[in-house]
């Protein structure tokens, strides 16, 4: 999608899936956050959906590097929805969207903060990367 501004359309274009703003994350995820509100919507949508277990977002956030989705309500397929864009984030860049892999801010593990990057943000942002490549 592009800019942070741009979360706000997204809380436009999906009010039933956000109760409230709930979407703490830098702009590269917005396009995996958006085919996935686009794939739930498009689920309940369809007439064998339950209309009475709809599914609301509570918090769409970074942690420990990767997307972290919260929601209620839904059934398992939603849950499968959430859970399949959750892996995708391992693999694209928080905050430009381009390819990316798991970086730490520091060479020592155990005082690290995790971010995926790709390899321009983690120079910019002096992280580290996780495992050698083979």
């Amino acid at each position: 999608m592009g800019t942070k501004n741009q979360v706000h359309k997204l809380y436009e274009k999906y009010p039933k899936l956000f109760p409230k703003n709930c979407i703490n994350c830098e702009p590269g995820w917005y396009d995996i956050i958006n085919q996935m509100c686009g794939a739930i919507q498009v689920y309940i949508d369809n007439e064998i959906f339950d209309q009475n277990i709809q599914p609301e977002f509570v918090c769409i956030q970074e942690k420990l590097g990767v997307l972290d989705i919260e929601i209620t309500g839904g059934d398992e397929i939603v849950k499968i929805v959430a859970k399949s864009c959750e892996k995708l984030s391992y693999k694209i860049c928080e905050y430009c969207g381009e390819p990316g892999e798991l970086y730490c801010s520091s060479k020592h593990r155990q005082w690290s903060h995790f971010k995926t990057l790709c390899l321009d943000h983690a120079i910019e942002l002096f992280y580290y990367r996780l495992y050698k490549q083979q």
